[in-house]
């Protein structure tokens, strides 16, 4: 039985025009990795309307015409077929690959310069054209990445390459243990501006640390940190608390806080909206102000 797997990321991916004006396709990043777009958009895409019945071959309305068979290679049977797989809301939903529609362009040019269109496929051969013409400039991936957020997740898979030829283990372990979100989060609140591909933090950014993550740890345990991970001469410390964590303990109870002090960063709306949703959750006082004039830890 072939796995489905869920949407991580969404959007409406804006390509090319038509008549109409711009077109938005739905468009998803699965679990996978694989680029979709809807069932819907695909017809979108080219100014057309779906039609449920099928052509030639069982090929879909769009590419099944007569005269347009023999330009139907294995690439496009390939990515014509229907995936099935999550929506956000639970629901099950069926798109292509996105790869189909360059496909689908390169069908008709191919059917052009052979001088097999009618009439009535000229304005599909019109707006392959702008198509292409847009895709050969970014490329159906990286459109997509950008439409659904997905770029951020690529850009730190594409840190952590990087920074694996550079980083000794225990340093590239911090750098995936507080997620993305932790980061992109605390930064809206603070009205940092975010750069995925540094690595530099503000001062700020260890003391919101301290109080909201490793305070939250039992009794004690932030302390124990600080004498097992001293500072330096320099002020600095040579590792991150996590790192003195235990595996079987330590770790799995930080993960969990993360996950739930994030939805509550999400649902915030600035610092001061996040506190007191901070303390109504984790059922704590109102924390009117954090001291940031100490050096971080």
């Amino acid at each position: 039985m072939m796995e489905i797997y869920h949407a991580s990321h969404r959007g409406y991916l804006k390509i090319g025009t038509t008549e109409s004006g711009i077109v938005e396709i739905p468009c998803a990043v699965l679990e996978n990795k694989k680029r979709i777009i809807s069932q819907t958009g695909l017809f979108a895409a080219f100014n057309r309307p779906r039609k449920g019945e099928k052509r030639q071959d069982g090929l879909p309305s769009i590419i099944g015409a007569k005269n347009l068979v023999e330009f139907v290679n294995d690439d496009v049977l390939e990515k014509i077929q229907p995936i099935h797989y999550y929506h956000s809301n639970g629901l099950t939903a069926v798109g292509y690959d996105a790869d189909l529609i360059p496909l689908v362009c390169e069908l008709y040019l191919d059917a052009e310069e052979k001088g097999v269109l009618i009439s009535s496929q000229e304005k599909m051969v019109k707006q392959a054209k702008i198509i292409i013409r847009s895709l050969a400039k970014v490329g159906i991936n990286a459109l997509i990445d950008e439409a659904t957020g997905y770029q951020y997740d690529r850009e730190k898979d594409e840190l952590q390459k990087l920074l694996s030829k550079y980083i000794q283990e225990d340093f590239l372990k911090w750098q995936t243990r507080f997620p993305r979100k932790f980061y992109q989060e605390a930064f809206r609140l603070f009205s940092w501006k975010y750069d995925p591909f540094s690595l530099k933090r503000p001062g700020y950014l260890g003391k919101f640390t301290n109080e909201y993550v490793y305070n939250e740890l039992p009794k004690g345990a932030l302390d124990k940190l600080r004498e097992m991970n001293p500072k330096n001469e320099n002020g600095n410390r040579n590792r991150r608390h996590h790192q003195h964590l235990t595996e079987d303990i330590g770790v799995p109870h930080l993960d969990k806080h993360l996950m739930k002090l994030i939805t509550v960063m999400e649902l915030s709306d600035d610092m001061t909206d996040f506190k007191t949703k901070f303390s109504k959750v984790f059922n704590k006082p109102v924390q009117t102000q954090i001291d940031f004039d100490e050096k971080s830890d």
